[in-house]
């Protein structure tokens, strides 16, 4: 299976350079547009980039077709098609709650919950909207961004990636790609403040800014994907409509990306590490060379560390309450912890652990969960985590873009639990939209952020994800509070294996189902039959999208079906078991990896970590 035959590449670049000689005949946007593909996304996201900022639209009101060519009005039906959500349906299963925005096309990006007034914030990037989501009332408040590059243009958006809140709470700051600007809202008197990045090139018309954060009440840091610099701005020194109270740092890079060229190389994000006070920096070459940049604030001096060759284009950064950190890999299905480096300049294998996602659920090229009938279907290609966040309890959260689904990693009993996201878009996908009956494809969950638990009883105040579903006009949130109705034990939890020695491998699952959750899952789904399927899956860090690379796998069996009834309605639980049996077909490389092996329900997954260690 591959996801990208879905794209006409070659059709797609016609189209967007013969409306940018339209629309943008003498605008440098012209010329950046392989940079973006290049690092920003995967193949999957990179076309609609190229589309978003390139198609006509326009709200398909006559007078603005009346001068349209047949072409152009089928370019605007196509744009509206694969960014606008006209089309998409307010979904949700037990875990997962979608809220359709009440603005026409607002293609949502950046999002932030503001723990103090309990509401959520995001920006929508083709009309320059914020939008106030109050979860209590469940309305929408809407404030115009005074300037907004794609507003009055029949064409384009402005990519809003980060939305942050400062120390006060009381400010809320988002940035702005075609404006190259970081914007702030003052939540008292409703006021917009812009803040126009120093950004000079002759190549680029924009640093477009991706990440921002506050070490203090006094000072915000960001970086821009094409400056390759940090950018520091001093917030009482800060003056809107211009560029006072901001100082570029430039990044010292030039001998770290040799022989890749320049306009390949950009910034992915940043994280603050408070305690220590340093800022750390992920860097790229998209699916060529990956870099961490460490730049202490007190001494003002940068560290450059030589990621291993296998991770390639390290995106999102958190740091978690270790000072351990935590970066995704976004041209694959991996995510890594690493551990504070040392002093010297190359991260070795040693300070870092590798974690895959689950494999791809079937349902993305339109089959079943549960459909066992076709079996030879690659399902480890790429789920792109793409951002990635640390939480006080110390679990991690990834979005994956392309897997559909929010993702949370607990350390502390190695536990991977993976949240179906129930939209679709088949025009993601491999199917045919025109002669598919399946539903396919993903929503471009692109963005998320994290509501705490809170100690007080105010309503809609339990744990959630909230995430922006770009594609959809949706916004979502998975509800922390219902608990997963499955649990999972392997054994062993740890594998030493030798090449040579070992041909074949095997483990326990043992399947642990609470009867009185899996009854309230099902009663919400309307399941007439009180049935859960059950689908074992596993994933390994032998390669970077998890595929068992010198093992083979099956299971027995390789279905489970639970059941709440009559016969077991007294129980508390029941269980299942599982044999897993690993055949290993050729030499593995020597070293420690993590095989990530458990279920696939309708709404959930949850794995378990084996670590594996394998000598000669």
């Amino acid at each position: 299976m591959c996801l990208t035959n879905t794209f006409d590449t070659i059709s797609t670049l016609a189209v967007e350079k013969s409306i940018r000689k339209k629309v943008y005949p003498h605008n440098k946007l012209n010329s950046y547009r392989l940079p973006c593909r290049t690092l920003l996304c995967s193949i999957f996201l990179l076309i609609i980039f190229v589309i978003l900022n390139s198609l006509l639209w326009s709200e398909i009101q006559e007078f603005e077709l009346v001068f349209a060519s047949p072409t152009e009005v089928e370019q605007i039906r196509t744009f509206q098609d694969w960014n606008c959500g006209i089309n998409s349906t307010v979904n949700s299963n037990y875990f997962i709650k979608e809220i359709r925005i009440p603005e026409k096309c607002s293609v949502p990006i950046a999002i932030g919950y503001d723990e103090k007034d309990n509401k959520v914030w995001l920006v929508g990037t083709r009309n320059g909207t914020l939008l106030e989501y109050d979860p209590d009332a469940n309305n929408f408040s809407s404030y115009k961004i005074p300037n907004w590059y794609s507003r009055e243009l029949p064409a384009g958006t402005s990519w809003s990636w980060a939305l942050k809140f400062d120390k006060t709470y009381n400010n809320i700051w988002f940035t702005d790609e075609k404006l190259d600007s970081l914007w702030k809202f003052n939540k008292t008197n409703r006021q917009f403040e812009q803040y126009i990045v120093p950004y000079k090139s002759e190549s680029y018309s924009t640093s477009y800014p991706i990440s921002l954060a506050f070490p203090d009440e006094n000072n915000v840091y960001f970086v821009g994907i094409r400056s390759l610099s940090l950018w520091h701005g001093s917030l009482d020194g800060m003056k809107s409509g211009t560029s006072k109270g901001i100082e570029e740092i430039p990044i010292p890079l030039s001998d770290s990306f040799k022989g890749i060229p320049d306009y390949e190389v950009g910034l992915g994000s940043l994280a603050i590490d408070h305690g220590n006070q340093n800022i750390w920096i992920t860097a790229l070459a998209f699916d060529k060379k990956g870099l961490l940049v460490k730049y202490n604030i007190p001494d003002k001096k940068f560290s450059l560390y030589e990621l291993p060759d296998t991770i390639k284009s390290p995106t999102g950064i958190s740091i978690d309450k270790d000072g351990n950190l935590w970066i995704t890999d976004h041209a694959t299905s991996s995510f890594y912890k690493i551990s504070p480096p040392s002093n010297s300049s190359m991260i070795n294998m040693n300070e870092v652990e590798h974690f895959v996602t689950a494999p791809l659920s079937s349902r993305i090229i339109g089959i079943k969960h549960d459909d066992l009938s076709n079996n030879t279907v690659n399902l480890y290609q790429s789920s792109l985590p793409y951002w990635i966040k640390s939480t006080e309890e110390d679990n991690i959260f990834t979005n994956e873009h392309v897997g559909n689904k929010i993702a949370k990693y607990s350390p502390h009993n190695d536990t991977l639990t993976e949240y179906w996201i129930p939209s679709q878009n088949i025009l993601y996908s491999v199917c045919s939209p025109q002669s598919s009956t399946n539903i396919c494809g993903y929503s471009n969950a692109l963005q998320f952020d994290i509501q705490y638990n809170t100690t007080d009883n105010t309503i809609n105040k339990d744990a959630r994800i909230w995430f922006s579903e770009q594609s959809e006009n949706k916004i979502g949130y998975v509800d922390l509070g219902k608990k997963i109705p499955i649990n999972i034990v392997v054994n062993p939890s740890f594998l030493n294996l030798k090449n040579g020695v070992n041909d074949t491998v095997k483990l326990n699952m043992n399947v642990l189902v609470n009867l009185s959750l899996l009854q309230q899952e099902l009663e919400y789904n309307n399941t007439e039959d009180k049935n859960m399927s059950l689908k074992p899956i596993w994933s390994t860090s032998f390669s970077p999208n998890g595929n068992l690379s010198g093992f083979s796998a099956t299971f027995t069996p390789n279905l489970l079906n639970m059941e709440y009834n009559q016969s077991n309605i007294d129980s508390k639980q029941t269980y299942a078991n599982v044999k897993v049996e690993l055949k290993i077909n050729h030499k593995i490389n020597p070293g420690n990896y993590n095989l990530i092996v458990g279920i696939e329900s309708k709404d959930f997954s949850i794995l378990k970590k084996v670590k594996i260690k394998v000598s000669e």
